[in-house]
């Protein structure tokens, strides 16, 4: 089967507005109610949402590598780096994703090829890739992974290496000019660039910082989609692949662009849970703090940090335990003092007692 790219009309992108228009309408609504919501956090709580996403997304770029790491380690190294102060090895890897998140997030200038291979030499500073920041040499193909005894699926055959450099000139090009709503760009912006594939490697991390750029350009999107797209790969790939069909006219990314106005209000849904949780975090500590010890304070932060649904089901005696790394009489004292003061509220009895936000 032919590519997309050696179709008449590529790259000419085109969509459905009229069958979008409803899809768009709901999520320029919905991020403008977050954007809101975020402009009434506290600069801490800002902050903190930042560290999360940069957190979360130094995590993905780490188990890309086969390197499982802590958030909590990740979360120490992002906070040395960010503050300037002396770096181990594992923080002079994670200040590289950071720098280049940093750099698309602050969507300023334009975006040139030598910005787009200074992420790819940066983002892989550490590791053995070919072409480090340059684009690829070899003509590259994307297959699903070998299962054993069976060929493995070819699903896209990227744009030839010989074309790769003209082909970013005319999507950069593009992406200077083009005046699409935010939205709209990014969804196009991304779809295109992964359809060039212009690097050996690390083609989804650039491509989501893309987006970052993107959004950032007009401070739309205070947060990042990233966790949506890692929590739908399977639809991603496939809207990718749909939205790469001939339509009338030029190449019909609708089912794309769809997919992607999904995840934006999905990612909408997220940024909203995250800042009423920070929020009722913070006012739970401010409330309570003057009636823990250091020991107790200590536990019921880790217990917060657990995050959401953790706190939603309660904290029970064994969690408290392994949390406070302590004796379990010393954690009974513990919760029922908490328990006394109104930190905490008992639900239950015996070993089923969970203890829930007072």
């Amino acid at each position: 089967m032919a590519e997309i790219w050696s179709s008449p009309y590529w790259p000419r992108f085109t969509f459905d507005a009229a069958a979008l228009a409803p899809l768009l309408a709901a999520a320029s609504e919905a991020v403008g109610e977050v954007r809101g919501m975020h402009a009434g956090l506290t600069d801490d709580e800002r902050d903190e949402i930042i560290l999360r996403e940069f957190t979360r997304e130094a995590v993905h770029s780490f188990s890309i590598e086969g390197v499982e790491l802590e958030p909590s380690q990740i979360q120490a190294s992002i906070v040395a780096s960010m503050a300037n102060q002396a770096l181990t090895q594992r923080s002079r890897r994670v200040d590289d994703v950071i720098t280049v998140m940093r750099d698309a997030r602050s969507g300023a200038g334009v975006l040139t090829a030598e910005r787009l291979q200074d992420w790819h030499a940066t983002l892989f500073a550490k590791a053995e890739v070919e072409d480090l920041g340059q684009w690829r040499s070899f003509d590259m193909v994307i297959a699903k992974s070998n299962i054993a005894g069976r060929e493995s699926e070819v699903l896209y055959r990227a744009v030839p290496a010989a074309r790769v450099a003209y082909e970013m000139g005319e999507f950069l090009s593009w992406l200077a000019a083009d005046d699409s709503p935010p939205a709209i760009r990014a969804a196009l912006a991304h779809l295109w660039f992964e359809s060039i594939h212009p690097f050996s490697d690390g083609n989804g991390r650039i491509g989501r910082a893309l987006i970052e750029y993107v959004f950032a350009q007009t401070a739309l999107l205070p947060f990042s989609l990233s966790r949506q797209i890692e929590a739908d790969k399977q639809g991603y790939y496939d809207a990718l692949q749909a939205g790469r069909q001939e339509g009338q006219g030029g190449i019909d990314a609708t089912p794309f662009v769809g997919w992607f106005l999904e995840a934006l209000l999905a990612g909408v849904d997220a940024a909203h849970a995250e800042a009423r949780f920070l929020a009722a975090r913070n006012r739970f500590f401010l409330r309570h703090e003057s009636a823990m010890n250091a020991r107790q304070g200590a536990v019921l932060r880790k217990w917060w940090a657990l995050g959401a649904e953790s706190v939603a089901e309660g904290l029970s005696a064994r969690l408290y335990v392994k949390l406070g790394s302590i004796a379990p009489a010393t954690a009974t004292r513990d919760l029922t003092a908490l328990e006394d003061a109104g930190v905490l509220e008992g639900v239950g009895a015996g070993r089923a007692k969970v203890y829930l936000a007072g």
